[in-house]
């Protein structure tokens, strides 16, 4: 089995449902998604983010490489819509083995999520 199939097998049993917006056409799939926890400093959207602040509210997405993620799209997972930040394939021997990426609750303005950092 090559090591799409194996991840591909891992989300069918255990990856959350997860729905992608396309060009207004909603596509179901299985996706790991889970609290980003950062504990070095980091410059996402370039804004500095003390280190060893907690914010669970960016989220980590691990998916299939036959639907890849385009910064702005939207991603609906437990009833709660997500902004895709930024995203990409991981590539081993030549195959996409899966797409990774950052999802912020749509609710959350980029700018205002750092307000309540640096205030």
């Amino acid at each position: 089995m090559r090591m799409t199939g194996y991840l591909k097998s891992a989300l069918k049993r255990y990856g959350n449902t997860v729905q992608i917006c396309y060009d207004g056409r909603a596509k179901v799939s299985k996706a790991f998604v889970q609290p980003l926890r950062r504990r070095h400093r980091l410059y996402i959207n370039d804004r500095y983010i003390p280190a060893g602040y907690f914010d669970n509210r960016y989220l980590l997405y691990i998916g299939s490489p036959d639907l890849p993620l385009d910064d702005g799209m939207r991603v609906t997972c437990k009833n709660t819509e997500y902004t895709v930040v930024t995203s990409e394939i991981f590539t081993a021997h030549d195959e996409d083995i899966y797409v990774w990426a950052i999802l912020m609750p749509e609710s959350t303005g980029k700018e205002d999520y750092y307000d309540d950092i640096n205030g």
